[in-house]
């Protein structure tokens, strides 16, 4: 069954880090993310992953009565948005939140998992 694997976070104070400050966050973050990366690919050798943009650089694109809508970054009314996301084909959804709880954002955010309609 594949999964994507949404991962949520809080990007407020990230946004107002300076470019040399986000890059030792990074750096530090690392090592973290490569062993979640080498995990997931045991897992799943075809794993796809993605980490998105900003908000700031988000459009929201609605058609309400034929008119297009479009509005800058993502509505929602909460700290957290969505950042990344991982495709895995795994065996069943308990593998699935094993590998979510690896991700170092669950511990300060939080990964919502979804089965791909296939």
């Amino acid at each position: 069954m594949k999964y994507a694997l949404l991962i949520y976070g809080d990007d407020s104070a990230w946004a107002h880090l300076t470019e040399e400050e986000r890059a030792e966050l990074r750096a530090q973050e690392m090592p973290r993310w490569i062993a979640l990366f080498d995990e997931l690919q045991k897992a799943d050798p075809n794993l796809n992953g993605y980490e998105l943009d900003g908000r700031s650089t988000a459009k929201v694109v609605r058609l309400r009565d034929g008119e297009r809508l479009v509005t800058d970054g993502p509505f929602a009314e909460t700290k957290e948005v969505i950042g990344g996301v991982f495709v895995v084909d795994l065996p069943d959804l308990d593998e699935a939140i094993r590998l979510a709880a690896l991700i170092p954002t669950a511990e300060h955010g939080s990964l919502e998992i979804r089965p791909l309609v296939e």
